[in-house]
């Protein structure tokens, strides 16, 4: 049984309305929303990226022009648009127009890696990461009696959030064993590294560790061990995962639209936030299984059984 809790980390719903008031305050009384222009750069047609695309439109003031990446030169295209501010959702799309100068750029839903290899320091955008704090509160929250964490990761792809996530783990009652990955043929040995000495493994947004293969080692592992995996997408829970805690795409477009409407009105950047909404997921028969003691459900309010 995989129990859905409710959203957690979830700002205040006034928020986004507040800061769109503010936005439309900072304009000319005469200027309307179609002095406000923004392009949108979608990568592909994937349920999260309609679904941020969504979120865009539900929040901007500006007029929301979507650019489909498939068609033609893009950033020709998005020139024509005369945009305040650019938004590309997905990596691909992100790639395409991050060289783009006449407008600000804000990315979304676009791998870390390539974001912190990009060369412009000047790039806004909303992480596909959720703030360590709040991983390590979901951690705690789930696992009341683990102490120590176990994390795999590359540091070319996410050794800023790591650095932030060690430094963050004392504050919240955790030792974080860390092991750096230099390929997918090291997962074996990190792992049997960190066997006796962390109660859980956290699994990151990491390419090294995310891909099928290493997926279905990292879950063998884990129930071999009962050792559970506090992981970030609710697909994993079906293979076996004990808990994840997912990103909001909508949520993520609305952030997106509040850092391009500040941008286009002139306020200072960059701006980089983390993905603010989160969904945490329990798969209770993987934990049963491995004879792992869940926090108390009552501690989440309201859950809605799959």
């Amino acid at each position: 049984m995989i129990t859905r809790y409710p959203f957690i980390g979830k700002p205040d719903k006034a928020f986004p309305v507040l800061l769109a008031a503010l936005a439309v305050l900072a304009c000319p009384l005469h200027a309307s929303s179609a002095a406000c222009e923004t392009a949108v750069v979608v990568s592909a047609d994937l349920k999260p990226y309609r679904e941020v695309l969504q979120g865009i439109r539900d929040a901007s003031v500006c007029t929301v022009r979507e650019v489909a990446l498939r068609d033609g030169d893009v950033l020709e295209r998005v020139r024509r648009t005369s945009p305040n501010a650019v938004v590309a959702i997905g990596t691909e799309a992100f790639r395409t127009v991050r060289s783009f100068r006449d407008a600000p750029v804000v990315h979304v839903m676009v791998i870390p890696s390539v974001v912190e290899r990009s060369p412009s320091e000047k790039l806004s955008g909303v992480s596909m990461s959720i703030d360590p704090g709040a991983w390590l509160s979901a951690i705690k929250r789930v696992f009341p009696g683990a102490k120590r964490i176990g994390l795999l990761f590359d540091p070319r792809n996410t050794g800023p959030f790591v650095a932030e996530a060690v430094a963050a783990a004392p504050a919240a009652g955790f030792t974080l064993r860390t092991a750096e990955l230099g390929g997918a043929d090291e997962v074996p040995n990190a792992l049997n590294s960190l066997r006796d000495s962390v109660d859980v493994l956290w699994m990151l947004p990491d390419p090294a560790v995310a891909s099928a293969p290493v997926v279905e080692y990292l879950v063998r592992f884990s129930i071999q061990h009962r050792i559970p995996i506090m992981t970030f997408s609710g697909k994993y829970l079906e293979l076996g995962a004990v808990a994840s805690l997912d990103v909001d795409p909508h949520d993520m477009g609305v952030q997106a639209a509040e850092i391009a409407v500040r941008l286009a009105r002139g306020g200072d950047g960059p701006v980089r936030v983390y993905a603010r909404k989160t969904k945490l997921s329990v798969n209770r028969n993987a934990a049963g299984k491995m004879g792992v003691l869940l926090g108390a459900s009552a501690s989440w309010g309201g859950i809605a059984d799959e």
